[in-house]
């Protein structure tokens, strides 16, 4: 294994998960109140809702894409 899995497969162990579902729930809620409320900031939210909702997915694909590169890794050590 290279350095640079080396430290991604590291990463993984830092990154706590309800961290990511709180980008996804802050995003969703934005988007929320951007959409059912009539107000100068809500178009504002609505751009920082989908900014956040589309970071915690993408965190989450990341997370779920290391955690089975690191099973596999161990499967493959004797």
């Amino acid at each position: 294994m290279n350095k640079h899995d080396e430290l991604l497969l590291n990463d993984l162990n830092r990154q706590r998960p309800w961290i990511l579902g709180a980008y996804v729930a802050t995003g969703l809620l934005s988007l929320g109140v951007g959409f059912g409320f009539d107000f100068p900031q809500s178009k504002i939210l609505c751009a920082g809702g989908g900014f956040l909702t589309a970071l915690g997915v993408e965190k989450l694909l990341t997370r779920k894409i290391r955690k089975l590169a690191q099973e596999m890794w161990k499967e493959r050590q004797p």
